[in-house]
C-alpha cells in the first residue's frame, strides 16, 4: 500500500513539472511546422514574358510563357518556384453561361455560387505553371528561381536528358537560382514538376506541362488545348491544403473547378487537339459528350495511326499524358468532364443532395455551326435526314401565320 501511495505522487509530481515545463513554451503554429512562405524571401512577380504567346497551345486558365533567344538559337524561359494565392473558383468574375448566338441558355446550373481561395505553391504565380513550348530539335536552358522556404528542383517528366540535368539530384536552396540546359531530341506531351520532397512539393502544386512540337507535321489542330488534373483536400474557411489527407474534396482543371473552367469556343469544323495530364492522388476518366476522338498520344510520344484507337472516354492514369484528337462536326455546347461523381462537384455538397451547379473537373467546349437554322445531320450522310430540325437538334420555329400569308402575297 505504501508503494502504491509513493508512486501515485511521483505521477502527480511528474505530470505538474511536465504542465509548468509545457506552459512555457509558445504554442505551435501550423506555419511554423510547414511555412506556406517566409518574410525573408518576398514573392517576385511573374516574370516579363509571362502572357507572351510565342506558341500555339491553350493551357485553359494559364498565362503563357514565352522565352528569349540566345545566338545560336537557344531557346531560354524562367520559372520561379514560389508560394502562390490563386482562386480556385471565383463568383464575382464570370456569369452564367449564356450562348446568344443559339438564343438559348444552355447548363442552366453553370454559374457561380462560391468563392474559393487556395494558398499553396507554384511556377510564376500559378499552379499548373506555364506551358512550355519548344520543337524538337531546340536547344532549350530554363533558369529557375526558388522562393520557396525550403529547397527544391525540376525533374523533366519524360524527357530523355543527361541525369545531371533531370533535377532528381542537386537540389537548389532558398534565394538561390540554377540553369537546367539540354537539347530536346523527342515530341509530344511532357511534363516538369518538382523533384525534390515530392510528396509534399508535387502535391502542392509544382507542375506543369512541357510540349515538344514535331519539326515537321502534315496536320495541325486549328485549337491546341493542355488541361492538368489536380486534387486538393480543403478545410471549409481554409485556403492551405491538407498534404496528408487522402479526403479530397476540390478537384480542377488548370487549378480551377467549374465554373470557373474557361469554356472554349469552337467554329464547326475546326481541327481539335486536347492534351491531359493527370497530376493528382487518383486516376480520371475524362469523358466528352457529343463526340468520338482519337487517341493520338502519351507520355512516350505519338501513337501510330495504326494503333491509335478511338473513344469518348479516356482513363488518365497518375503521372501520364494522353493526347486527344477529333473535328468538331456537331455543333452545341458539349460538356467535358471527369467521369466519376464526386469529381464534377464542389466541396463534397451537403446531404441530401440538391440539384447543384456544375464543379469540379468540368467544362464546355461551345461548338458554334455555320449556320444555326440548317439541319443536323451526322457527317456521314450526305443529307439531312430531318429538315424540320436546326443545326442543334430542335425543332425549327415556323413563321406566324399572319407573317407567312403576308410573304405570300
Amino acid at each position: 500500500m505504501y508503494l502504491l501511495v509513493l508512486g501515485f505522487l511521483a505521477f502527480l509530481f511528474s505530470t505538474h513539472a511536465q504542465h509548468n515545463k509545457l506552459s512555457l513554451i509558445k504554442p505551435i503554429q501550423r506555419s511554423s511546422i510547414t511555412p506556406w512562405h517566409t518574410n525573408k524571401m518576398p514573392i517576385s512577380p511573374p516574370p516579363p514574358l509571362t502572357n507572351k504567346q510565342m506558341g500555339t497551345i491553350n493551357t485553359l486558365g494559364i498565362p503563357p510563357l514565352g522565352y528569349t533567344q540566345e545566338a545560336d538559337g537557344t531557346k531560354v524561359f524562367t520559372l520561379i518556384a514560389q508560394p502562390i494565392t490563386q482562386m480556385i473558383i471565383d463568383k464575382k468574375t464570370a456569369e452564367p453561361l449564356v450562348l446568344p448566338h443559339l438564343k438559348i441558355h444552355p447548363q442552366q446550373g453553370h454559374k457561380h455560387a462560391t468563392s474559393k481561395k487556395l494558398k499553396t505553391w507554384g511556377y510564376n504565380g500559378t499552379t499548373p505553371g506555364p506551358t512550355i513550348e519548344v520543337t524538337e530539335g531546340d536547344r532549350v536552358k530554363i533558369i529557375v528561381k526558388n522562393e520557396l522556404p525550403e529547397p527544391t528542383t525540376v525533374h523533366w517528366h519524360s524527357l530523355e536528358i543527361p541525369y545531371a540535368q533531370d533535377g532528381s539530384s542537386d537540389p537548389i536552396k532558398p534565394g538561390d537560382t540554377k540553369t537546367y540546359s539540354f537539347t530536346v531530341n523527342q515530341n509530344g506531351t511532357f511534363l516538369y514538376h518538382s523533384g525534390y520532397n515530392v510528396g509534399k512539393q508535387l502535391s502542392s502544386g509544382l507542375v506543369g506541362f512541357f510540349v515538344a512540337h514535331p519539326k515537321k507535321t502534315d496536320i495541325k489542330p486549328n485549337h491546341d488545348i493542355a488541361i492538368m488534373m489536380q486534387e486538393w483536400a480543403l478545410l471549409p474557411e481554409n485556403s492551405y491544403p491538407n498534404l496528408t489527407s487522402m479526403d479530397f474534396n476540390w478537384f480542377t482543371f488548370n487549378g480551377h473547378a467549374a465554373p470557373s473552367v474557361p469554356v472554349v469556343n469552337i467554329k464547326q469544323g475546326d481541327r481539335v487537339r486536347i492534351r491531359f495530364s493527370n497530376m493528382s492522388m487518383n486516376s480520371h476518366p475524362i469523358h466528352i459528350h457529343g463526340y468520338v476522338w482519337n487517341v493520338i498520344g502519351t507520355e512516350g510520344g505519338p501513337i501510330p495511326k495504326s494503333a491509335q484507337v478511338k473513344g469518348s472516354t479516356i482513363n488518365v492514369p497518375t503521372g501520364t499524358t494522353r493526347d486527344v484528337e477529333f473535328i468538331a462536326w456537331n455543333p452545341g455546347p458539349w460538356p467535358l468532364h471527369c467521369h466519376k461523381p464526386h469529381h464534377v462537384m464542389n466541396a463534397h455538397a451537403q446531404v441530401p443532395l440538391g440539384i447543384m451547379p456544375h464543379g469540379g473537373m468540368f467544362t464546355i467546349l461551345n461548338v458554334v455551326p455555320h449556320n444555326k437554322d440548317v439541319s443536323w445531320k451526322h457527317y456521314k450522310e450526305s443529307s439531312p435526314k430531318n429538315n424540320q430540325i436546326n443545326a442543334l437538334g430542335y425543332k425549327k420555329k415556323l413563321p406566324h401565320k399572319n407573317q407567312s400569308q403576308e410573304q405570300s402575297s
